[in-house]
């Protein structure tokens, strides 16, 4: 959904949270400088983000490295996730807009990637949730974090969710 103005509060949220809700994703480039801020933020405390004990909303959060397709530079972006066996899931939901987020096509074009959980650095590879992942996954995933499946609602853009699966570890410095 472009237009933020629409958005309609769901009943699991307070006047004062939907309201900070709209502002924090009332634009792609708010989102975007959050995101930066959440990455540095990250880096500078990693310990208990991938629990979801530190991290801001207390959801566990990751840093996912990806190549940019156009770039070739590294992009780093903090992302929800949810363990799913040894893998990883992630969802590109950019806050219900009618665009899938830049890590997703950036992963699209290259499934390799770096995960951070808390200080942890692994080497993994992505790829797309089959039709009957998804179908299996969705529920559990809106169970962690229920935005996802507000989100949801107001796009007809079928959220990607992707499976990381982490392929070793990355030594320290690198």
């Amino acid at each position: 959904m472009s237009n933020r103005d629409k958005l309609q509060k769901p009943d699991w949220m307070t006047e004062e949270e939907f309201a900070w809700f709209k502002d924090s994703t009332s634009s792609l480039d708010k989102i975007r400088r959050d995101a930066n801020a959440d990455v540095a933020d990250y880096l500078a405390n990693p310990a208990g983000r991938s629990s979801g004990t530190s991290a801001k909303g207390g959801f566990p959060t990751l840093l996912l490295t990806t190549i940019g397709r156009k770039s070739g530079e590294k992009r780093t972006n903090p992302a929800v996730f949810m363990r799913h066996g040894k893998d990883l899931v992630v969802v590109g939901s950019l806050a219900g807009y009618d665009q899938d987020p830049a890590w997703v096509l950036n992963l699209d074009a290259n499934p390799n990637c770096e995960v951070q959980l808390d200080f942890d650095k692994y080497a993994a590879t992505s790829r797309s949730a089959t039709e009957a992942e998804r179908k299996a996954l969705w529920p559990d995933l809106v169970k962690l974090f229920p935005a996802w499946g507000y989100f949801q609602t107001q796009t007809e853009r079928p959220f990607p969710i992707k499976i990381l699966t982490p392929t070793g570890p990355i030594p320290a410095g690198r």
